[in-house]
Parts: C-alpha cells; sequence; structure tokens
C-alpha cells in the first residue's frame, strides 16, 4: 500500500528536479549571454578610443598642412616682393654685380616651395589614409553597438527566464513542504490506526497471556490465551507487566522468528540491525515517528520495549507492507 499523498509528493519531486535542472540551463545562459555583453562592451570601447586616437591624429595633421600652407603663403609673398623689385632693371642687377646673388635667391625657393609642396602631398595622402580608417572604424563601432545592443536584450531576456524559474522553483518547494507535511500526517494517522486496529495482548493476574480483539463484538471469536513471556524488550528476564501490546500478524510473526529468533535486544553482527525486527535507526527513526512514538526516535531499537518494538513493526507494517523485509524467508 503506498502511502497516503505519496503520488502528489512524487509528482512535485519530479517536477522540482525538472525546474532544478531547466534553472541550471538557463543560469549556464546567462552566464554566456554576460560574456558576450562584456565582450561586445569592449569592442565598442575600443573602438571608441581607436576612432578617438585618429581623430587627434587627423588634427594634428591638419595643424601641419595649415603651418606648411603658411609657410608656403609667405614664401610667395617673398618671392612676389623679390621680383618686383628686381624687374625694374634687369640691367642694374646686371651690372650690379646682384646676378648671383638673384639666382641663388631663386633656387632656394625653388628647393624651399618643392620640398613643402611634396610634404603637404605626403600629408594629405595620409590624412586620406586616417579618414578612411576612421570611416571604417566607425562602421564597425556601429555594428558593434548593435551586437551589444542584441546581446544586452539576450542578457535580459535570460534573466527573465532564470527568474520565472526561480519563482516556479519557490511555488514547487512550498507545494512540495505542504504536500510532505500532509503525506506525514496522513502516514501518523495510518500507523497509529494499524497500532490501534491491532488486537492486543495482556499479561492476567494469573500470568496468562491474552490476545484482546481491538474491537469485541457480537460474534467475535474469544480472547486467545498464551504462554505468558518471561523476556522483556531490553533481554534482562523480568517479565512485562500488564501493558498494551499490539498483537503481531502472521508476517510480522514470521519476522521476529526469521530476523532475532523472538529476541528483542538482539543486534546484528555490524551493529547497523536491532531489536526482533533488526530495525535500522533510520527505519526505526521513521517509523517511530509515524506511529506517534516520537520519544523513541533516536533510541536504538533493542533498547526500547517489546511493546514499543511490536507497535512500530505493525506502523511500519501499515505504512509499507513486506516491504522493508524482502528478502527474508518471511516475503
Amino acid at each position: 500500500m503506498r502511502p497516503a499523498g505519496a503520488d502528489t509528493v512524487t509528482d512535485l519531486q519530479a517536477q522540482a528536479a525538472t525546474v532544478a535542472q531547466r534553472l541550471v540551463l538557463e543560469q549556464l545562459q546567462v552566464d554566456a549571454a554576460q560574456q558576450q555583453t562584456s565582450v561586445a562592451s569592449a569592442r565598442v570601447t575600443a573602438d571608441t578610443q581607436a576612432i578617438a586616437q585618429i581623430t587627434q591624429q587627423i588634427v594634428a595633421d591638419q595643424a601641419a598642412i595649415t603651418h606648411q600652407l603658411h609657410i608656403v603663403q609667405n614664401q610667395a609673398i617673398l618671392s612676389y616682393i623679390d621680383s618686383g623689385a628686381n624687374s625694374s632693371s634687369t640691367d642694374t642687377a646686371l651690372f650690379s654685380g646682384g646676378t648671383a646673388r638673384a639666382q641663388a635667391a631663386s633656387e632656394y625657393a625653388g628647393l624651399a616651395v618643392g620640398n613643402i609642396t611634396t610634404e603637404m602631398a605626403q600629408l594629405h595622402t595620409a590624412q586620406q589614409a586616417l579618414q578612411d580608417r576612421q570611416a571604417a572604424l566607425q562602421a564597425r563601432q556601429s555594428q558593434d553597438r548593435a551586437d551589444q545592443t542584441r546581446q544586452t536584450t539576450d542578457l535580459a531576456q535570460a534573466d527573465g527566464a532564470a527568474a520565472a524559474l526561480r519563482n516556479e522553483q519557490s511555488r514547487l518547494t512550498g507545494q512540495l513542504a505542504s504536500a510532505v507535511a500532509a503525506q506525514q500526517t496522513a502516514q501518523a494517522r495510518t500507523a497509529a490506526a494499524a497500532v490501534a486496529r491491532a488486537p492486543k495482548i495482556t499479561t492476567t493476574p494469573s500470568g496468562t497471556v491474552t490476545t484482546i480483539p481491538a474491537s469485541p463484538g457480537p460474534g467475535s471469536p474469544p480472547p486467545t490465551t498464551l504462554p505468558s513471556g518471561n523476556g522483556n524488550g531490553n533481554g534482562n528476564g523480568n517479565p512485562y507487566p500488564t501493558l498494551s501490546d499490539p498483537a503481531l500478524n502472521p508476517f510480522l510473526s514470521c519476522v521476529v522468528q526469521a530476523e532475532s529468533g523472538g529476541n528483542y535486544g538482539i543486534v546484528s553482527p555490524n551493529g547497523l540491525y536491532m531489536g526482533a525486527f533488526q530495525f535500522s535507526q533510520p527505519t526505526w527513526n521513521s517509523a517511530a515517528s509515524a506511529a506517534g512514538l516520537g520519544l523513541l526516535v533516536g533510541v536504538p531499537p533493542n533498547h526500547a520495549t517489546k511493546p514499543e518494538q511490536d507497535s512500530v513493526a505493525v506502523a511500519l507494517f501499515a505504512l509499507d507492507g513486506q516491504q522493508p523485509w524482502l528478502g527474508d524467508r518471511c516475503s
């Protein structure tokens, strides 16, 4: 018999596991989007810096061109003045001995103008190359900005999806906690009801043990008289006082003999299984809690009394049937 609410708990656990897996994958996508956004932002920053450097170089080249233009203009003015002063009388220049000086001045002016013209041409070429590179960088920057915007959008979507999954996970966690609590309550009721319904074994003053049906009534069989037991749950040989001890069904009666030979104080050689039913401590704790015997949680099963061990066994059987003892000869 499946515990009450087990299907609901199982379904919620499966849903929670699925959401957890999806959340891990979504977080990986968020991390990837964050990395891509950082790369795109770094590219835009690098483009901006490169464009700024090229702009500065273009400004410097333009200043150099302007400076060279001023030199050319000044040289042209000087050449014009010189040519105007000497044009009044060629013979005067020739007979005054200024021929060599005029020729030298003319040659100097020609060289200066030629050098300046060459430098200006080179500057214009460099400026054009810089402007072309600037245009290419600006185009790339536009593309990088578009990539940055797209990556930012993807990151926002991934963050939104992750947040939605976290909310879903929180909702499922709450539902699962409620379902587990309801299941535990139902199990406790089932276990307590099983213990309450079980026939009770009591020791009479005459020294016999009688099995009393849980709800005797018309047509009920007469109580079964059994020999009085002399061993208690701790194996110290003292007879039990009059106790409310649930009678064991045939399967559990078989388990007691198969697992421990009826010894309620026994411990397995490896120390993991204890008492007449060879409970492990975790199984004992769970079944004792479900049976409403919370004070027995944490108590070694072999230290519990016979009625306590029997009650926990009856409760566990009501919850899980023969499953906890599968593998022995009784199952």
